[in-house]
């Protein structure tokens, strides 16, 4: 292994180990707090069956579609004009596809209680959503990369714009803000909650990363047996981009649901 392999490698398990760091230290600075992870996640199911049984042939293409993009080996594309849309499909598209589902499927969750968000899904509201996201999580990115603190404060705080934006009219900077309302003092108990998905779905995605782009071409040969393998991680990544945004959405009810409590708490005490 040359010095290359090794600095690819340490970049790729850098974000597991800073995931895996955060949540085991918020199990012990948050355990004061209810936990409602293993409630939600299981309500979460139920909750999702509908979206499931109307939309899987839908839901079934676009993890196909997304999965594919994310095997393509981006490294051997790059710089070769005839592979320019390939490239730029693997590159952008597996996350824009997932995008659009999370967005869907989020306004689907949330139907019971805010009707009708659905059809207001268009074409602009989809690039707002992209490219306001896009800035979370580069911002966040470059803040880890940086200070590491300043950059999860961001991820975290932000991490509510996806189901405020499309339950409240797709308007950007108000979700981003009242996403930091809403998470202001709960650094800790978000980072419990969605600590071991996110952790999950970091340790996926670096995994068909590191087989497909980043291996010598000699070692990625001797490795082709392990496709399925990579198929199955990749397709699992998906699923975990799906059930996050189903938690961030269950997180958001019962974060609202104390900021309103506390609200009427404090008038009647008046």
């Amino acid at each position: 292994m040359d010095n290359f392999e090794t600095i690819d490698i340490v970049v790729l398990a850098g974000p597991v180990a800073l995931a895996f760091g955060n949540w085991a230290l918020s199990l012990f600075l948050a355990r004061k707090s209810a936990n409602y992870f293993a409630v939600d996640l299981k309500q979460l199911w139920a909750d999702s069956l509908p979206f499931l049984r109307a939309q899987w042939p839908i839901v079934t293409i676009a993890m196909i579609a997304a999965g594919w993009t994310q095997l393509q080996p981006t490294a051997e594309l790059a710089g070769k004009p005839e592979h320019a849309l390939q490239e730029f499909l693997s590159i952008f598209g597996s996350s824009g596809i997932l995008w659009i589902l999370n967005l869907f499927y989020v306004s689907y969750l949330a139907a019971p209680k805010y009707p009708g968000r659905v059809a207001t899904i268009g074409a602009w509201s989809l690039v707002m959503y992209i490219i306001a996201d896009m800035a979370i999580v580069v911002f966040g990115a470059l803040g880890i990369l940086l200070f590491v603190a300043p950059g999860l404060i961001i991820l975290a705080r932000s991490c509510l714009f996806l189901p405020i934006y499309a339950i409240h009219g797709h308007k950007p900077l108000i979700a981003i803000r009242q996403s930091w309302a809403l998470t202001k003092g709960n650094y800790w108990l978000v980072s419990r909650y969605i600590g071991l998905p996110t952790l999950a779905i970091v340790a996926s995605y670096g995994y068909p990363d590191l087989a497909t782009n980043f291996m010598a071409a000699d070692t990625r040969d001797s490795i082709k047996n392990c496709l399925p393998l990579d198929i199955v991680v990749t397709a699992s990544a998906q699923v975990l981009s799906l059930v996050i945004g189903g938690l961030l959405y269950k997180l958001y009810e019962r974060l609202a649901d104390n900021g309103e409590a506390k609200i009427v708490s404090s008038t009647q005490g008046k």
